[in-house]
């Protein structure tokens, strides 16, 4: 029993002798740490940077998609006044105001306003025309950049799970490390109301319910495209493939393209791709708002 209680006291002493030794890192350790902690820093740096860059990339040209589906709007409002003004006081009616000049001189005034109210038609056509080739490139652009945006994010938290790793080691460098990274969640942009839709946008949002794909979902969709977990595409069972079409779900937006068919389920419409749930926060069967930006 003596000698048993003896060891006991004697392993007691032996841990608190080491024990210290143990809890206290060396010098060169310390040193080790603070580089790893300021490395991972530097790491996690660059990839926020790269993250922040490409989400102005998203929202300017997003702004840009909205201003030129309002321009085009706007255009086609005037040449569809034109049109209405023609069809209500009948095509002859140009002829007749030409006829009935009184004068040569009136004659030319008259011609010369209607070859202004031509040109002006012509303008107008020329607008929406561009405007249209504005918004499809800026929704392809779209395409790219919410895919590349979302990867980035998710490329910033995999940096931290790798930096945290690797210090786990060492409390004192994972705590330096935390004290100086945090990854917050990107704010949704505000939902829109009915007055903001006639002034940014198209005017042509609608409602529709849709489900999703897998996030981590891999295949060919019916347009023979490769679809892999980034990828911008919706299923719709009609719409013609390359169609594009921008999504709004709580206050976030998403272009995507149509690439496949589907779904089948009464009462659904669209099937949302990996990347366009990625970008919305989209999970479940919810109703969302859309409009068709081109073809």
């Amino acid at each position: 029993m003596n000698l048993l209680l003896g060891a006991a006291a004697t392993a007691c002493l032996l841990w608190l002798v080491v024990a210290p030794a143990m809890a206290a890192p060396s010098p060169e350790q310390t040193a080790a740490d603070r580089v790893a902690v300021a490395r991972a820093v530097e790491q996690y740096a660059a990839v926020q940077a790269q993250s922040a860059r490409i989400d102005a990339s998203v929202v300017k040209t997003s702004a840009q998609l909205d201003l030129a589906l309002a321009q085009e709007t706007e255009a086609r409002d005037r040449l569809r006044s034109r049109l209405l003004a023609i069809y209500r006081s009948d095509d002859t009616s140009y002829i007749s105001m030409l006829l009935g000049a009184s004068t040569l001189q009136d004659f030319v005034s008259r011609w010369d306003l209607l070859t202004r109210i031509a040109a002006q038609d012509a303008k107008d056509l020329a607008a929406a025309k561009a405007a249209r080739i504005k918004a499809h490139d800026a929704a392809e652009r779209l395409l790219e950049l919410q895919a590349e945006d979302v990867q980035s994010l998710e490329a910033v938290a995999d940096e931290v799970a790798r930096a945290k790793k690797k210090l786990a080691a060492s409390q004192a460098a994972l705590a330096a490390y935390e004290s100086q990274t945090t990854v917050a969640p990107k704010p949704a942009l505000a939902p829109r109301t009915d007055s903001t839709q006639k002034l940014t946008g198209s005017g042509a949002w609608q409602t529709a319910v849709a489900s999703h794909y897998g996030r981590n979902f891999t295949g060919r969709g019916a347009s023979g495209e490769t679809i892999g977990p980034y990828s911008m595409i919706v299923a719709h069972k009609t719409l013609p493939f390359g169609t594009l079409i921008e999504f709004e779900y709580r206050g976030k937006r998403a272009v995507a393209k149509v690439a496949d068919r589907g779904p089948y389920t009464a009462g659904r419409e669209f099937d949302l791709g990996p990347g366009v749930v990625r970008v919305l926060g989209f999970s479940g069967v919810h109703e969302v708002r859309y409009r068709i930006i081109g073809r």
